[in-house]
Order: C-alpha cells, then structure tokens, then sequence
C-alpha cells in the first residue's frame, strides 16, 4: 500500500510558485504550495512522503533555514533548493544541512523535474517521511 507522493513546493514568489506548480501538475505530480516556510512548518503535521522544493532567498525565512527547521523536527523529506544566487558558501551551507541538491536559476524544465522525480523515487526507496 503505497502513499502517493507530494512535492511540496515553497516559494514566496506567486509567479514561480505557480509555474512550478503548474510543470510539476503537467508532470503528474501531486504538488501542495506554500508561501512562505512557516506556511510549511505549520502543516507539519499533515505532511507525507514526498519532497520540498523551496527557493533559498525567500523573505523572513530562508529556504536554508526552513530546512534546518524541518530537521531539528525530524522531517528527513529530501529537501531541494532553487536559487537565482549561488556560492560556495550557500553550496557548503546547503550540503552540511542535508539538502538533496542545489538548483541554480535559470533551471530548464526536465532539470527540476529530474530532480524531483529523483527525490521521490529515493524517499519512497528509504520509506522516509
């Protein structure tokens, strides 16, 4: 008995988050959007398996930080970041922290779904949640 998977995108930007769900949606994924990474914190307890997708410069909290957030509440989804800036730092950051991997801005298409569907695929692999 399998639980279907969810992205559970997060980003503060209404247009990217509607892009976003709308490819993942076109895609056959099951997507639940979220504003801000308190907007996902909240929800916490309804949340399945899946994966989040979150931007890392987002207002009030960073996608960085709502990943260590999601940790130190015991949420082992695989976390993926999107960013329009990167650097070594934000890289290490995002490593030390657990994140699946870190998406640069512009992305292509089957970049981000390639990711996602990866993602999954090793959360349902682990039986994570």
């Amino acid at each position: 008995m399998s639980r279907k998977s969810t992205v559970y995108l997060v980003d503060d930007d209404d247009a990217v988050r509607d892009s976003l769900s709308v490819l993942f949606g076109v895609e056959g994924l099951t997507v639940r959007s979220f504003a801000s990474g308190q907007a996902l914190l909240d929800d916490l307890p309804r949340l399945g398996s899946g994966c989040v997708v979150t931007d890392v410069h987002m207002a009030g909290m960073s996608g960085l930080q709502l990943l260590r957030r999601l940790r130190a509440h015991g949420v082992t989804l695989p976390v993926i970041l999107i960013t329009g800036r990167s650097d070594a730092t934000l890289t290490a950051g995002a490593k030390a922290a657990g994140a699946t991997v870190l998406i640069e801005k512009p992305f292509g298409p089957r970049e981000i779904v390639s990711a996602v569907r990866q993602a999954l695929t090793e959360n349902a692999a682990a039986g994570a949640g």
